[in-house]
């Protein structure tokens, strides 16, 4: 018992007997730590879901059901990014389908407004990637500034080591190395503070790029759908040619 107290002291005493200044950069970087581990299970969590729907939501989307079909599946996805797509361009269709009615060539004027659809979701792409990519410019910042704060802790305590040898005449080894030893602590931290968030912060963004780029593609597909929708004129989508 007594040797298991002591390595527990010998662990924890360079963080005890650091200076000031490096308590309060390891206290920044363990704040900063527990910032990065909540952003990254709460960012798995909601990244994983989001996938989740988008394939159950592309699924139902390549049965080229009715429009209305594909509301109701969006409502039901509401996780996945391509949901707000769906229900922006159907919000904005309907629009245009009020505005034109009455027209005698509503069909020719719904087919120049088909950008307009277009748009709508490209507006709320872009809301839904910013929700997709919040807080991860907080792993990014992590990954790039712990490692200074943690040079900057020991570039500090190697200082104050030197300066206090000052005045002696013979100065060893034994004399300066735990004065090194007890500053690299803060170099320590930085680093396992920084490499789970550079793994993570690069994970994420794959994720998120992979989102981004099915997004894009459903955008496009979408628009074809409204536009074979206007050239039918009926209720039911046209089934793509073999």
């Amino acid at each position: 018992m007594p040797e298991a107290a002591q390595a527990s002291s010998g662990f924890f005493d360079p963080f005890l007997r650091a200076g000031v200044f490096a308590q309060i950069i390891m206290f920044v970087l363990f704040l900063a730590s527990v910032i990065c581990w909540a952003v990254i299970i709460r960012k798995w969590r909601s990244l994983r879901r989001a996938k989740k729907q988008t394939n159950a939501l592309l699924n139902t989307f390549h049965h080229r059901g009715r429009l209305e079909d594909f509301e109701a599946v969006a409502r039901d996805q509401r996780e996945s990014p391509l949901s707000s797509l769906l229900l922006a361009g159907l919000e904005e269709w309907r629009s245009l389908q009020h505005d034109v009615s009455g027209q005698s060539d509503r069909a020719g004027l719904l087919q120049q407004l088909i950008p307009n659809v277009g748009e709508a979701m490209d507006r709320a792409g872009s809301r839904e990637l910013g929700r997709l990519e919040g807080w991860l410019s907080f792993l990014a910042i992590t990954a790039s500034v712990a490692p200074f704060l943690g040079l900057l802790g020991t570039v500090q305590g190697v200082l104050r080591s030197f300066l206090a040898l000052r005045g002696q005449e013979f100065v060893t080894l034994q004399n300066i190395a735990p004065g090194i030893s007890d500053a690299l602590i803060t170099t320590v931290v930085g680093l396992v503070v920084a490499i789970p968030a550079a793994i993570f912060y690069n994970h994420f963004v794959a994720r998120v790029r992979d989102l981004s780029s099915e997004m894009e593609r459903f955008t496009s597909e979408l628009v074809g759908l409204f536009r074979r929708h206007t050239l039918v004129g009926t209720g039911r989508p046209q089934e793509p040619s073999e």
